[in-house]
């Protein structure tokens, strides 16, 4: 009786300690399922977005789950068009790290602390839970194996100074974020002496890194700089003569996934990012030859994840990114 007693008060003392605004995964679940209807604005492709949204109803069949896709910087004219006429009608927004810092400055994301957060690298989520990135591109050297011996691949980037890389170096056009996230890292001063020096090397800039990682492997210049590493490893998987080397730091362009602060189907809007938060959703991205953000799920290879110091885009940054945009388009459109 007496062990009985002891045991129905430590019951009685968890759930009257339990945190304020508690739910079981299952309330959350009947909840959505009563709300019937979620809808999540989504800037990655279409094909993997569908996927992602096709596991989601294997889960939870009773939801009307939709995703509307488009660029970044159309999501947020979108977006900002439906907020100033009233209109609410995304539940779930996923883009990337500059509108995810725009949407939480508006007020626009809510605060959500999944469950499943606790999974996902350190780094890699909003101290303040209105955002949780979901998979990470990290800027490499992509290089072409065949042109490129291997002994003679950069071990940093000042290694890229040397006269023998003038004109052999492909940049994205828009590699902005990489940009003010090295000078950032270096101290301005010293980071704008680098990236100067490195532009009188006369590196081709291109639209695009699939594009850039694309024309390394067809040899029209041998590497390619701030270049993401999982274009070159599907170009290797494929056969084509790439390999690529992560250059110290390395910058992570995360793809943070948020809660509207005015959702119509908030609990539906949870469930779907548990969901995708989960082992079954970062399987699921990691399936698209993606780099998913959860310790426990590897990206394919391994090393996508592994093996480097990842670095991230501070807000102080993102406060002043048009100065950053103008220095990039300086130093290197101009020459």
């Amino acid at each position: 009786m007496k062990t009985a007693r002891y045991i129905f008060c430590i019951v009685a003392a968890a759930v009257i300690f339990l945190p304020s605004g508690f739910t079981s995964a299952s309330e959350w679940q009947a909840k959505a399922e009563a709300e019937g209807k979620l809808t999540w604005y989504a800037s990655l492709g279409t094909t993997d977005a569908r996927r992602i949204i096709d596991r989601f109803k294997e889960s939870y069949p009773k939801i009307d789950a939709q995703f509307y896709r488009a660029g970044d910087a159309q999501l947020m004219e979108r977006i900002l068009t439906e907020s100033r006429a009233g209109r609410f009608e995304w539940d779930v927004v996923s883009t990337t790290g500059f509108y995810a810092y725009n949407l939480k400055k508006r007020g626009m994301v809510a605060a959500y602390d999944s469950p499943e957060r606790k999974f996902i690298r350190a780094g890699h989520k909003d101290p303040q839970a209105t955002w949780t990135s979901i998979y990470t591109n990290y800027t490499v050297l992509g290089y072409n194996s065949r042109l490129l011996a291997k002994s003679s691949v950069p071990k940093s980037h000042a290694d890229l100074l040397a006269p023998i890389w003038k004109g052999q170096i492909g940049v994205v056009q828009t590699a902005y974020e990489w940009f003010a996230v090295m000078l950032h890292g270096m101290g301005e001063e010293k980071g704008l002496a680098f990236m100067r020096a490195l532009a009188k090397q006369q590196p081709q800039l291109r639209n695009g890194r699939t594009l850039l990682a694309q024309l390394v492997a067809a040899g029209e210049v041998n590497s390619a700089l701030a270049a993401y590493s999982q274009n070159f490893e599907n170009l290797k998987r494929d056969g084509a003569p790439v390999d690529w080397a992560a250059l110290d730091p390395v910058y992570g362009n995360l793809n943070p996934m948020g809660l509207s602060a005015q959702a119509p189907h908030a609990s539906a809007g949870k469930l779907f990012i548990d969901f995708v938060l989960s082992k079954a959703g970062q399987e699921t991205i990691r399936a698209q030859r993606r780099v998913p953000d959860r310790v426990d799920v590897l990206p394919d290879p391994p090393k996508l994840a592994q093996g480097f110091t990842a670095v991230f885009t501070p807000d102080e940054i993102y406060a002043d990114f048009d100065r950053y945009v103008k220095l990039f388009q300086s130093t290197f459109e101009s020459k």
